[in-house]
C-alpha cells in the first residue's frame, strides 16, 4: 500500500506540472512582455509588427546622410593632406544641411555620406596610400644613411594619372569648355610666377606651354570678342564652339608671393586643371 501511495503522488504531480504549464497557469490569461510599456494595450511583438523596429540613432535622417571631416578622416584611414588633395581632384565640396546641423553641432565641416563613399572606391586613394608607403621606405633608407639606397628608390616611385577623373567630371566636351575659365586663369598665373619655394621650374614651364597653345587656338580661330584691361590684369572672353569663355592673363611685372598662400592648394588645383587643357586641346 506504501507503495501504490507513492506512485499515486508522483502522478499527481505530473498533472499538476502540466496544468501550471511552467510559470503560467492553464486556462489564464498570458501576461504582457515586460519589453512593452505598462500603458500599452499591446504586446512587444504586435508593436513591432504594426510600427516596425526602432531606428537606432545616427542610421537615419539628417544624421545619417552628412558625416564630419573628422569621421570621414577615419573613415577612410588617411591624412588630411591626401584628404583635402583628393577632394579638389574628384570635385567634392563641404555641404551644409538644411535646417538643424546633425547632432546639434554647429560650426562644423560636413561632407555628403554619398560623396565619402564616392572617394572610398576611388583608384587615386591606393595610389595616395601605395606613395606613403614607398616615402616611408625612402626616409628609413635616408635616415640609415644609405643615400644612394635612397636616390635609387626615388625612381621607382608610385605614379597616377588623372585622366578618368576628367572624364568623370566632364561626360561631354562642353561641360569641359564650360569649366575651363577657372583653369585658364590659374593657368595663366602661374605660367606669370617665378619658380621659387613649392612652384617648381617644370611647372612653371608646363604653364606657359600650355597658355601658348591655348593664345595660339584663339589667334588662329579668331574666337576673341571682347576685352580691356584693368588693375587686375587683361580681360578676355572667346567664344568657344557656341560657349562663353572668360579669363584673365596677369600683367607681365614681377609677381610678389605672399606669405599667407596656401600653395599646395594651388599645386592640386593645378595639378588637375593641366589634365584638363590638355584633353581640351
Amino acid at each position: 500500500p506504501a507503495f501504490v501511495s507513492l506512485s499515486a503522488y508522483h502522478i499527481g504531480g505530473n498533472e499538476q506540472k502540466h496544468a501550471t504549464m511552467g510559470n503560467r497557469v492553464k486556462g489564464r490569461v498570458k501576461k504582457k512582455s515586460i519589453k512593452a510599456a505598462s500603458h500599452s494595450g499591446m504586446g512587444s511583438k504586435r508593436k513591432l509588427s504594426r510600427m516596425g523596429k526602432k531606428q537606432k540613432k545616427d542610421h537615419s535622417g539628417i544624421d545619417a546622410t552628412f558625416i564630419g571631416r573628422s569621421a570621414c578622416l577615419r573613415k577612410l584611414q588617411f591624412s588630411l593632406k591626401d584628404f583635402r588633395r583628393l577632394c579638389i581632384l574628384k570635385g567634392i565640396y563641404p555641404r551644409e544641411p538644411r535646417g538643424r546641423a546633425p547632432g546639434n553641432k554647429k560650426g562644423q565641416v560636413y561632407y555628403h555620406i554619398k560623396d565619402v563613399r564616392a572617394i572610398a572606391h576611388e583608384p587615386v586613394l591606393y595610389k595616395f596610400r601605395e606613395f606613403s608607403a614607398f616615402m616611408k621606405k625612402v626616409r628609413r633608407a635616408a635616415g640609415r644613411n644609405e643615400k644612394d639606397e635612397a636616390a635609387r628608390m626615388e625612381n621607382y616611385a608610385p605614379t597616377y594619372t588623372l585622366h578618368h577623373l576628367v572624364r568623370e567630371r566632364y561626360p561631354r566636351f562642353v561641360d569641359a569648355i564650360s569649366d575651363v575659365d577657372d583653369a585658364l586663369t590659374l593657368v595663366y598665373l602661374f605660367a606669370a610666377l617665378p619658380s621659387e619655394r613649392r612652384i617648381k621650374s617644370r611647372i612653371t614651364n608646363k604653364a606657359k606651354s600650355l597658355a601658348a597653345a591655348w593664345g595660339a587656338y584663339c589667334a588662329t580661330t579668331s574666337s576673341i570678342t571682347k576685352s580691356f584691361v584693368s588693375v587686375k590684369g587683361a580681360y578676355f572672353e572667346a567664344n568657344i564652339q557656341g560657349s562663353t569663355v572668360r579669363w584673365v592673363v596677369p600683367h607681365a611685372f614681377t609677381q610678389n608671393m605672399p606669405e599667407d598662400v596656401d600653395y599646395r592648394v594651388m599645386l592640386t588645383f593645378f595639378e588637375f586643371y593641366e589634365t584638363l587643357l590638355g584633353f581640351v586641346l
